[in-house]
């Protein structure tokens, strides 16, 4: 019996994304740290609103998709099926296809998933690991090196 996890037979994974401090931190110190710059530069002062305005739409923008999860077009769940082919189901109830790619971003607390969808665009995903059940996140982790070592996300 192998002990390697053979994409064709694995059990789908479903990740059920839930709100996360760690990410609502990292976005705050992100959008702050301009913001606290900003007076110490030499530039006119609409220029220096204009930027202060654009990064609080960012913040806003990142917030209600990332952190709230309130948008639209934010993801709710992962369903991961074999050989790549993904299921996200959107804050809107929407269901999109997507093949997961081969390329991920894999750390200790931190996960980068980038997905194809049918009409060939790229759609990227951040989860970070109090997102999701210490188990999954683990599984996640695993399940994402063994596809990426055969080529096979």
């Amino acid at each position: 019996m192998s002990h390697t996890l053979s994409s064709k037979y694995a059990a789908p994974l479903r990740l059920e994304l839930g709100p996360s401090r760690t990410l609502a931190t990292w976005l705050i110190v992100m959008h702050a740290s301009p913001l606290f710059v900003l007076p110490l530069l030499q530039l006119p002062h609409w220029l220096k609103l204009l930027i202060s305005v654009a990064v609080l739409y960012s913040l806003f923008a990142a917030w209600r998709r990332q952190v709230r999860r309130v948008h639209p077009d934010a993801v709710r769940t992962v369903q991961w099926k074999h050989a790549g082919h993904c299921y996200l189901t959107l804050n809107s109830g929407r269901q999109l296809v997507v093949c997961l790619s081969t390329q991920a971003f894999i750390l200790p607390w931190m996960v980068v998933l980038q997905f194809k969808t049918p009409q060939r665009r790229f759609r990227y995903l951040l989860v970070v690991s109090d997102m999701l059940d210490e188990e999954v996140f683990r599984r996640l982790r695993v399940r994402l090196r063994i596809a990426m070592d055969r080529g096979e996300a």
